[in-house]
């Protein structure tokens, strides 16, 4: 692996898309119900979330999720932010506005879920070109 990538093998969270389109919301996130949670073993490798499902339901370490990622999303211009929630400390959330989603994780504990929050923000952010003030963009 190349030496200047960042892996952070950030501890287990849990994984819900728990919403679709976020411009037809007018309630805030952090009041939506999540009815359930998919568990994932979850690595940020530079800008890039690699998955690995669980192979069990009791899932806790490494070893008892599957050793293939089942899908990888680059973060670059999406945003982390922390879940306003009392009642659920360790809810951090990630969103795309270009195309509406927003899907909340649960790491654990509040210390997992800033962790998190600090690694995805800065991977969110990076190699995002700026235009200069001085051209003009056609996007």
């Amino acid at each position: 692996m190349d030496k200047h990538r960042l892996f952070v093998p950030l501890p287990i969270i849990h994984l819900c898309l728990c919403l679709s389109n976020l411009a037809s919301l007018s309630v805030p996130v952090e009041c939506f119900e999540v009815a359930s949670w998919t568990k994932y073993w979850v690595a940020l490798c530079g800008t890039q979330l690699y998955y690995y499902p669980a192979k069990s339901l009791k899932a806790t370490e490494r070893k008892h999720f599957k050793s293939t990622s089942s899908k990888t999303v680059c973060v670059v211009g999406l945003m982390a932010m922390m879940a306003d929630d009392p009642e659920h400390p360790d809810v951090f959330l990630l969103t795309d506005s270009e195309h509406g989603n927003t899907y909340k994780y649960q790491a654990g504990n509040r210390m997992n879920a800033l962790l998190w929050f600090k690694h995805l923000s800065a991977a969110c952010q990076s190699n995002r070109q700026q235009v200069p003030a001085n051209l003009m963009s056609f996007e």
